[in-house]
């Protein structure tokens, strides 16, 4: 199997500059959008969605119809529970969006539209990489960036597979014209990878400070969540008056949407909101200062 890792990376020396407005901490809320997309037999899957609330034994083939609902009660409910808290605090998320969830939803697609947010490819379906051929892969990502085009009316230039991706994922990516990809939680800044020779834009992003925890027994309680988030933020804030940093916190509206649950999230925007020298953006926007900032002849890495 060929490849390089980089374990070197910004090492102590780490690039100095401020995010806009002399911000020295950026902060991107991810909303990721999956409902209707994951497997499911009335799509054709013989395998059953493994990420959900809770496990029930049905005969292979048959539905599973409580893990269903908590996806439909996340595009139902859950999803305007959550943009309603991000409204109220004057944040416009990054949207993580599985093209056939948001087709099968124009309500949601529209309040997407509406409130400017910038749209991530997460797939045409909410399924892994793993186990496609590259034609596959390809086809996934192909189909996904222009359905969510049409749908947002909006070029998409960022991508976030279902993880795991493959190896072959971030050259597909920038042969289908993307500009970045946010497959990887290897560092707190954007860097540039090789990819085909050439360099390939990665805004990195979080798994730990992520609601999925709720589903994989890592958090319980809204108190849970709040703490862990904060201390991220505390953390990355008090570093970044040495050097700058970027925090991702990634949500999902079947999850964080439950009222007990989006109490933590409340107590979370209330924290970072209230800052008038964190950078408050939008992945795009995230990944734009970076070409701008840091080409890569003179990003270092």
């Amino acid at each position: 199997m060929t490849g390089t890792r980089d374990f070197v990376g910004y090492g102590q020396n780490p690039p100095e500059f401020t995010w806009p407005n002399g911000a020295r901490l950026a902060v991107n809320f991810v909303v990721n959008y999956e409902e209707g997309a994951e497997r499911n037999a009335l799509d054709g899957d013989t395998t059953r969605e493994t990420l959900v609330e809770a496990k029930y034994d049905v005969p292979d083939g048959e539905r599973e119809l409580f893990a269903e609902s908590t996806f439909e009660y996340g595009s139902r409910v859950g999803i305007w529970r959550l943009l309603q808290a991000l409204d109220d605090h004057g944040v416009v998320p990054t949207v993580f969006a599985s093209a056939l969830a948001l087709e099968r939803n124009a309500p949601v697609t529209e309040a997407i539209v509406q409130r400017g947010c910038d749209v991530v490819g997460h797939g045409y379906r909410w399924i892994p990489h793993t186990g496609m051929t590259v034609d596959q892969e390809r086809r996934n990502i192909e189909d996904c960036v222009a359905a969510l085009e049409r749908l947002t009316g909006r070029p998409v230039k960022g991508w976030f597979t279902r993880p795991p991706n493959t190896v072959h994922t971030r050259a597909l990516l920038a042969r289908a014209g993307l500009v970045y990809d946010a497959g990887s939680v290897s560092d707190d800044l954007p860097y540039w990878d090789e990819v085909d020779g050439r360099p390939f834009l990665i805004v990195p992003y979080s798994l730990d400070v992520n609601d999925t925890k709720f589903y994989k027994g890592q958090f319980f309680t809204a108190d849970d969540f709040a703490r862990y988030a904060i201390d991220c933020f505390d953390v990355l804030l008090a570093e970044s008056a040495r050097h700058p940093r970027m925090m991702s916190i990634g949500l999902h509206p079947r999850i964080i949407g439950r009222p007990a649950r989006l109490a933590g999230l409340l107590r979370v925007l209330d924290r970072i909101s209230a800052r008038d020298d964190v950078w408050i953006t939008g992945r795009d926007a995230i990944a734009a200062f970076w070409q701008d900032r840091f080409p890569p002849a003179e990003s270092g890495t």
